[in-house]
């Protein structure tokens, strides 16, 4: 019945002049029951409000090409991106919407039942920016972990690179930053650089990998090669 009850929400939703995505998902978002777009399992976007949300306290693989290099190997974290997302869409998630802004013109919004499902399933790993994570978080990514699931059925790295940046993003900056994971801790921290990256340009640190595309060139006719 919820997922019926969902899926009625959804087209009901989804006008067809509507500017933006198609709503693909539900959640109750501060009790009120919201049509979003889920661009991936940790972020999406609410048509009616033009809220753009990004989710607290984990991270999802990125789902624009098979970007990661670590455990399963790229095409099968590509793959479990994808998982992430159906797992956001099947159901109605209860969500609370935070005074914080979430990066790149984005609301933070915590949706702790989806954080857990995603943990413990191997489907996302925790993500904290500003010191160690919820211990409730780890918990739940060591269920994932001992379980050998998802993206860490080879096992966990060492570390997991999370975001890459290249020096010449900025003109006239004399650093960027790498940000690196702690599973351990779930910090994901920066690690200043001066490297200037090319498109398509494997970066590694401590056991796991990212492949470095701009991000005008990870959509559209503009894709790198390496997405195509």
């Amino acid at each position: 019945m919820l997922l019926q009850s969902v899926l009625v929400g959804i087209v009901l939703a989804a006008q067809p002049d509507e500017a933006g995505p198609q709503p693909n998902g539900v959640v109750v978002l501060d009790g009120v029951e919201t049509a979003v777009h889920w661009d991936d399992g940790d972020t999406f976007f609410a048509p009616k409000t033009k809220l753009k949300a990004r989710l607290v306290g984990y991270n999802t693989l990125e789902s624009y090409g098979a970007v990661h290099r670590f455990g399963p190997g790229e095409k099968r974290l590509y793959e479990i991106a994808g998982e992430a997302t159906a797992v956001a869409m099947s159901r109605a998630w209860t969500c609370t919407i935070h005074s914080t802004e979430g990066g790149y013109g984005r609301q933070s919004v915590d949706c702790p039942d989806l954080r857990q499902t995603l943990l413990e399933a191997g489907l996302a790993h925790v993500f904290s920016v500003k010191g160690p994570a919820d211990e409730r978080d780890l918990r739940a990514q060591s269920v994932g972990i001992a379980a050998a699931a998802g993206m860490w059925s080879d096992g966990p790295p060492s570390s997991l690179i999370t975001s890459v940046h290249s020096l010449d993003e900025k003109p006239g900056a004399v650093s960027t930053y790498n940000r690196v994971l702690d599973l351990k801790t779930g910090e994901a921290s920066k690690r200043p650089h001066t490297n200037i990256h090319k498109a398509c340009e494997w970066v590694c640190a401590d056991g796991s990998c990212l492949l470095y595309v701009p991000y005008k060139q990870r959509y559209g006719e503009n894709k790198a090669a390496c997405l195509k």
